[in-house]
């Protein structure tokens, strides 16, 4: 009798040891975005503005389209912005399938696609970087949604540009 009331005790100890533990983890389990920086590129210095500008315009271009011009100015009149973003995975489990959206202003004319499927490893930090089009002269400040997922569930993590 004395034996099966210390294995209860012992049991119901181990049983407060892990809810203690699952809830530390479950605490500290958060992936964190900020944006690291932004950086401006005229169109006339890259030398994809061309192949870029001719798939928009037949509707083959490989990312996201936000508002294609009508008339298209001048290369020197055309922006790359290019956000890193810096993540912190917080998490004991890695997060797969990270993505970044820019949400766009309405001048805004396409995200570049990025095809590489970008994962970040359990309690590590890592970058990203995303780059739009965008008229000369527009403001750099722009909302960002980083997408991730964890054992298949989508995860959204918002954060702005300055």
């Amino acid at each position: 009798m004395r034996t099966l009331k210390i294995i209860a005790i012992v049991s119901v100890a181990l049983l407060l040891v892990m809810l203690l533990m699952l809830w530390y983890l479950f605490l500290s389990a958060e992936v964190t975005v900020s944006v690291t920086s932004s950086q401006g590129v005229s169109a006339a210095d890259v030398a994809d503005f061309e192949s870029t500008k001719t798939a928009l315009n037949d509707g083959t271009f490989l990312g996201t389209t936000y508002h294609k011009p009508t008339q298209w100015k001048d290369a020197t009149e055309y922006v790359y912005l290019t956000y890193t973003i810096h993540l912190k995975n917080g998490c004991l489990v890695p997060i797969d399938m990270i993505e970044v959206q820019v949400v766009p202003q309405p001048d805004d004319i396409a995200q570049i696609g990025d095809f590489r499927a970008v994962s970040l490893n359990a309690k590590s930090e890592g970058d990203l970087t995303t780059t739009i089009l965008v008229p000369k002269d527009t403001h750099p400040v722009r909302e960002m949604i980083v997408s991730y997922y964890v054992w298949g569930v989508s995860f959204q993590v918002k954060t702005i540009s300055q």
